[in-house]
């Protein structure tokens, strides 16, 4: 999918993005989190197509869970194979 990503560009991507869902005050934080996972949802499926990218917030979902229940879990296992090839529903 990418070979090459600057890993000081992603994080200032989530910089950017915290800062400017932070500002919009007037929106609760629920309605940002639906519409950012939307826009997510879109820019996924332009490459991986509608269902590896809901397979792949599914991943996301699953770490996020594990992450909430003190298991050994990580975002970057799943960042570095985006980075060297598209998820898999196999």
């Amino acid at each position: 999918m990418v070979n090459k990503f600057d890993a000081n560009a992603i994080i200032q991507f989530y910089d950017d993005m915290e800062k400017f869902a932070s500002q919009n005050k007037n929106i609760p934080n629920e309605i940002k989190v639906v519409t950012l996972f939307r826009v997510a949802l879109e820019l996924a499926s332009e490459k991986l197509g509608l269902v590896e990218a809901a397979y792949l917030m599914a991943r996301l979902q699953h770490t996020t869970l594990g992450l909430a229940l003190g298991k050994d879990e990580s975002f970057d296992g799943i960042l570095k194979e985006v980075m060297e090839k598209k998820p898999t529903i196999n």
